[in-house]
């Protein structure tokens, strides 16, 4: 009872006390959800149909695709542009799987093993044509190298296998590579699934097939006539806030962003070797030409060099070197030196020097045994015995067997092996093997045992040159660097201010670049798909700190501090004049472009008012600013050519018809038909027609534009699953 009397005489104090033990424990679980979350969404390089996409996964698709390049091309190095533009493709391609794959699985679309099957077997695609599972005989993919290798490589993970341990390496690249390439292979079937289906659901009718015809099976020559719109002086022309907003509405769609977006001013500084940075170079290249043209031991002199061309002493392929490389090889005689030559794509002084050039096997095909003992000598002793035992007329399987060793062939090809990091035991067996003929054999002697070696076919002789290669980067000293940060940062001090910038950079020898409208996905699409005449340079190099402060921390107005990118190859300061919050753009912020709009109505309404009652092309010659010109075998589909309202009109318009004025983008036409075309061997077939502008119509939807790079059922499949892109963050 004393005890509930005290519980309540101290009531108010013990719930503020539980009070704020609830706090706590709220605000603490609160933090910790907030903490998780903040954890889960670190790597978030994008969303598509608000399912997060994490930097781990991305970075493991574009090594994947560049493993890809380097088995088909032999690229083992890319520049920046090249970098850039492969990370942009595997997220577009990335992006576009995901939004068909959750459409098709809608649609009940799948590719299913035997269609998979049946692509092998035809072995068509351009993809399986580039694989190591080629045919030399025939050309064609081999769906039956392929299921070999497959085996074989099962074999080695559950190891059975006679790959020999200096080739494991490769064999997992390879199997990586054609994981790379089967699930493209799947993906690329399932998206012609869907673009069939769609491309079948879109229709014509017999009106539409008869005017395709019509357009096709007769041409008209015109005598044309314009007027263009510059003929009237802009400021002979009223345009009121009304008229604005009229026409903003009007064009209000075409001014919707579907990110937040930036206007920027940005001067970028590209630091450059200074003469006595060449000359220093110069100097260094010139030596090392010296030395390598007399020296027998030219790894030395690569390694010294620091190239980025490792020396590896086996005939390669000519596709195994830098292509600035390879183009001069063959005009290159045994023993010959080239350089210090100049190759500005990579910016690179370069020597050659050709050690040897031969006819050698692109694929050879071997089997082994391999021999070990208890102690080495053990070891050769057995091997001699066996290949004593090969020679004397033993069967090699047989023998392997012997050994717990199945003695299968394999297929070792140039692309395997050519760029691979190879000790001395690895070039001498590769060296070996690429000399032998079919059904030699051999006995290699290794550190740890004996290797019998027989070559059982050899397919595609090839060109292939042992080359010594000094590649190396035109620098600039730390000295220059220095030089052009210490200038440019002064720079940067005297001028803090976006108008102070743009006012002074001249004077100092810099430029200030102005970009509008730009997003975070536009970091590595705009090099690629930008539009004419818009500079989209700095987007390739930009730091991720430069990219944060844009997007995450500036405010209008503000100019950056210095960001060194790109290893501190450029120099940077950005102003950010103007924010775009996602949606609608204000007409205020488009006001320029709407104006010019405007402008061309009140032109157009004004020019035509002028040529109401015309009849004839000399009357329409007879206003102001007006030119002439002549056109033969114009018809519906003669775009590209003229403006659309002429295309239009001309496919109903008779002989010797006069036809306007016409309200054009650019300018108010007129046009009279001097003569009328007939095509004598087009028939007409309406089901044929009525295919061929559906297909018209489908091709508009699933072909990509200019300058964006998708079609526009990806742009609204985009939109629709409210695709998020935030790779500027890692990237």
């Amino acid at each position: 009872m004393a005890a509930i009397q005290g519980i309540r005489k101290h009531g108010k104090l013990l719930i503020a006390v539980i009070g704020i033990a609830l706090l706590a424990f709220i605000t603490e679980e609160f933090f910790r959800a907030t903490e998780a979350q903040r954890n889960q969404n670190s790597g978030v390089v994008g969303t598509v149909d608000g399912k997060k996409i994490h930097s781990q996964e991305y970075s493991q698709l574009i090594e994947a695709y560049k493993s890809y390049i380097q088995m088909t091309q032999g690229k083992t190095t890319f520049t920046d542009d090249e970098d850039a533009a492969l990370k942009e493709q595997v997220w577009q391609s990335f992006v576009t799987n995901k939004l068909i794959e959750a459409e098709a699985t809608k649609l009940g679309l799948t590719v299913t093993d035997q269609e998979m099957r049946n692509v092998l077997a035809e072995g068509n695609n351009p993809m399986l044509a580039q694989s190591p599972f080629v045919n030399q005989q025939t050309g064609r993919f081999d769906a039956a190298m392929l299921k070999n290798f497959l085996d074989e490589y099962k074999k080695m993970q559950a190891g059975n296998s006679q790959v020999p341990e200096q080739y494991r390496e490769q064999y997992d690249k390879i199997y990586s590579y054609w994981q790379f390439v089967e699930k493209t292979l799947k993906e690329t079937i399932l998206q012609q699934k869907y673009n069939a289906l769609l491309q079948m659901s879109v229709t014509s009718n017999p009106v539409e097939g008869k005017m395709a015809y019509d357009a096709t099976a007769t041409s008209k020559d015109l005598m044309l006539a314009a007027i263009p719109y510059t003929s009237i002086n802009d400021n002979e022309v009223k345009v009121s806030d009304e008229e604005l907003k009229a026409k903003y509405d009007e064009l209000k769609e075409n001014f919707k962003l579907s990110a937040d977006a930036k206007d920027i001013k940005y001067v970028a500084v590209t630091v450059k070797a200074s003469t006595a940075d060449k000359a220093e170079l110069d100097k260094k290249m010139a030596g090392f030409a010296q030395e390598i043209a007399s020296t027998d031991d030219v790894a030395s002199v690569v390694r010294r060099s620091q190239s980025s061309v490792n020396y590896i002493d086996i005939p390669r392929t000519a596709d195994a070197f830098p292509s600035d490389i390879s183009a001069m090889l063959d005009s290159m005689g045994v023993g010959a030196v080239k350089g210090p030559f100049y190759t500005v794509a990579d910016n690179t002084q370069n020597i050659i020097r050709l050690i040897a050039k031969t006819q050698a096997p692109d694929s050879i095909q071997i089997r082994q045994i391999q021999v070990g003992g208890k102690d080495l000598e053990d070891a050769r002793k057995r091997a001699d015995s066996i290949y004593t035992a090969i020679k004397g007329g033993a069967n090699f399987a047989e023998m392997a067997k012997k050994y717990q060793q199945t003695g299968d062939s394999t297929w070792l090809v140039s692309k395997m092996y050519e760029n691979a990091s190879m000790d001395d035991d690895n070039l001498a067996f590769v060296n070996k093997a690429q000399s032998m003929a079919v059904g030699e054999i051999t006995n290699l002697e290794f550190a740890q045992g004996n290797i019998i070696l027989q070559v059982t076919d050899r397919k595609n002789m090839v060109t292939k040159y042992n080359a010594a290669v000094i590649k190396c980067p035109v620098n600039y000293s730390p000295e220059t660097s220095k030089a052009e940060y210490n200038k440019f940062s002064k720079f940067i001090a005297e001028n803090k201010t976006i108008e102070s910038m743009e006012k002074n950079a001249a004077k100092a020898g810099y430029n200030v670049q102005t970009l509008n409208g730009i997003t975070t996905e536009d970091f590595f699409s705009m090099q690629y798909f930008s539009q004419p005449g818009m500079d989209r340079h700095m987007m390739r190099w930009i730091s991720n700190d430069a990219k944060k402060w844009i997007f995450d921390e500036a405010e209008d107005g503000q100019i950056s501090p210095l960001y060194v990118c790109d290893n501190g190859n450029h120099l940077l300061v950005v102003g950010v004049t103007k924010s775009h919050k996602q949606g609608y753009m204000p007409l205020e912020d488009v006001k320029d472009i709407i104006k010019a709009e405007v402008l061309r109505d009140k032109k157009a309404d004004a020019i035509m008012a002028k040529l109401k009652g015309a009849k004839t092309i000399s009357q329409v010659m007879a206003q102001k600013g007006a030119v002439s010109d002549s056109a033969k075998n114009v018809n519906f589909y003669a775009d590209n050519q003229f403006d659309p309202v002429i295309l239009g009109a001309v496919s109903k318009a008779k002989a010797n018809q006069f036809v306007g004025p016409l309200k054009g983008r650019d300018a108010v036409f007129a046009f009279q038909v001097i003569a009328e075309n007939k095509n004598a061997e087009a028939k007409y077939d309406e089901q044929q027609y009525m295919t061929g502008a559906a297909r018209a119509h489908a091709g508009m939807a699933l072909n990509p534009r200019q300058y964006y790079g998708e079609s526009p059922i990806i742009t609204y499949l985009k939109q629709k699953a409210k695709v998020s892109d935030s790779r500027y963050i890692f990237y």
